[in-house]
């Protein structure tokens, strides 16, 4: 994602016009988030999980309430409120409900309809990328220690 961000600075810096360069970036990246969300859900077994529908249902719309009020009354009125704030919304939506990948297709559908938003593209896989993948990455690894504590394992 660095490199992409790089040379995208390194292009705009330069002169001309480059809306084929972006329009071919554009299409392979499309292809490419296309690629690894049909990949995630082949491999995906959900038979074994057919005992757990009716908690699962219930998770899922719990989850998707909390993030649609989450994204609203939170990240779109604390982000100003406008056309970028609700792209990031979106964008934080998606990735409440799923992952990075999910948040991506959802901005990009949204943009798609209306208009691009440089901001949220920069800023949603940035945070959610980078910075919940390391938190998360102590988060868990604290609560793994506690629940060892607990049962008395190390």
């Amino acid at each position: 994602m660095l490199g992409g961000i790089l040379i995208r600075l390194f292009y705009d810096r330069k002169k001309g016009n480059h809306d084929v360069l972006y329009e071919a970036i554009d299409t392979v990246g499309e292809f490419s988030l296309g690629l690894f969300v049909s990949m995630s859900i082949i491999t995906m077994k959900l038979w074994q999980l057919s005992d757990l529908g009716g908690p699962l249902f219930v998770l899922l719309i719990s989850q998707v309430i909390f993030i649609v009020v989450f994204c609203y009354l939170l990240t779109f009125n604390l982000l100003g409120r406008d056309y970028d704030a609700a792209v990031m919304a979106v964008g934080h939506s998606g990735f409440g409900l799923g992952a990075v990948p999910v948040s991506m297709t959802t901005m990009q559908t949204v943009c798609r309809k209306y208009r691009y938003s440089k901001l949220a593209f920069f800023v949603v896989p940035v945070i959610g990328g980078f910075i919940s993948n390391i938190s998360n990455a102590i988060i868990i690894t604290k609560f793994l220690n506690i629940a060892k504590a607990m049962v008395g394992i190390g």
